[in-house]
């Protein structure tokens, strides 16, 4: 019958293949969130100076404020977005942490097993080679 326990360990490693994929999609989606929030914020902060400049007359400020409640919607839904992207991040660390720590285990029982066999071996030719010691001298 076949050795189940290597096909396990290639599937723990697999898994810890997958989370990292996983791991590596979700950090650029939350880059990516991080970057419409960065370009959101440089664009109230222009609008902000130039509507802020004296010279400007009242319209500019009205037409900035009518503006600033609409961006904020869209930086509202960037912020939330982000939010979600770093959850989504932080649960694929975790998904890779476990997925890490179940193939260290399976391979510390395989280099466990081995040497547990290894030993059983040696312990079998040592006993082979007390029992031919006992017939050479007899």
């Amino acid at each position: 019958m076949p050795d189940p326990l290597p096909v396990v360990a290639r599937l723990r490693n697999l898994a810890v293949d997958e989370a990292k994929s996983a791991l590596a999609d979700c950090l650029t989606a939350e880059a990516r969130a991080a970057e419409a929030m960065r370009l959101l914020d440089a664009a109230i902060a222009a609008e902000t100076d130039a509507a802020s400049d004296p010279s400007g007359d009242d319209q500019s400020v009205e037409d900035f404020s009518g503006w600033l409640r609409r961006i904020a919607v869209d930086r509202a839904a960037a912020a939330a977005a982000l939010a979600a992207a770093e959850t989504r991040s932080t649960e694929a660390r975790a998904v890779l942490t476990a997925s890490r720590t179940a193939a260290r285990a399976m391979d510390e029982l395989l280099a466990r097993r081995d040497a547990d066999r290894q030993l059983a071996a040696d312990r079998r030719e040592q006993a082979a080679l007390d029992e031919a010691g006992r017939y050479g001298r007899s």
